[in-house]
């Protein structure tokens, strides 16, 4: 599913400090995922509808580079580009020519402060896509658990299911559950996974290695998979629910 632009800064502008200074009209556009890229060598792994962030670790500072790596941006038919501005590139950077293109091209960009974490960010709108699919997709799920009047029968399970890699996490400052999540939506596909939490594929690799002998995780058994991926709906439920009930 996707979520429109529009709506997404509206909601979480003030948050992360973003600021639109050019392509306004293409606000209506549609964020299907988030992807960091920072030149435009990974042009084959941008897709329709991604919102992209970059750094500008590589850029050159001549307004040809980062010209031609919007240009690239917009051919792939992603749906804006948000630049972390402090240290690599800076909002001077953004020349005349490339504001009236985003203009011309109804291409959003936004720039957010340095000190604003991509991981921050990029966590809060995967949790929203995956919340905005989950509602779409189903709700006869979520019905059903609106149907459970007692959320600790819901956290428990979550608990058992989920405790080990929370657990993890907490100890050792890590995101193995945000790998695990992405290892069942991609159906095991470690380049996919790979891709979307940008790091290696040994990374991944190795992960997984101590989901699975470390924490216990049996990954290749259909039926883990399945309870795990339900144990994640029902945590973002609860999420969503404990939030709606402030």
């Amino acid at each position: 599913m996707s979520i429109r632009l529009t709506d997404l800064y509206e909601k979480t502008g003030k948050k992360y400090q973003l600021q639109l200074l050019a392509g306004e009209n293409g606000l209506d556009r549609e964020m299907n995922w988030v992807y960091v890229a920072e030149d435009q060598t990974n042009e084959t792994f941008l897709r329709n509808g991604e919102l992209i962030i970059s750094t500008g670790a590589l850029y050159d500072h001549t307004e040809d580079w980062l010209l031609h790596f919007i240009q690239v941006l917009c051919s792939r038919h992603t749906c804006g580009l948000i630049l972390n501005v402090g240290k690599h590139i800076f909002q001077s950077d953004l020349t005349p020519a490339i504001l009236n293109f985003c203009n011309e091209h109804a291409f959003p960009l936004f720039i957010m402060p340095w000190h604003i974490h991509i991981y921050d960010l990029t966590k809060d709108y995967y949790n929203r896509i995956f919340m905005d699919s989950q509602t779409s997709k189903g709700m006869d799920f979520f019905k059903l658990l609106l149907e459970i009047n007692n959320n600790s029968l819901l956290e428990r399970y979550v608990n058992q299911k989920l405790g080990a890699v929370l657990e993890y996490d907490h100890k050792h400052n890590t995101n193995f559950s945000d790998t695990l999540f992405l290892y069942l939506k991609y159906w095991g596909n470690v380049k996919e996974v790979a891709a979307q939490s940008y790091c290696h594929r040994n990374t991944v690799t190795n992960r997984l290695r101590i989901l699975q002998e470390q924490l216990g995780y049996r990954l290749d058994a259909p039926s883990e998979r399945f309870e795990l991926m339900t144990a994640f709906i029902v945590q973002e439920f609860l999420r969503q629910f404990n939030r709606a009930a402030l």
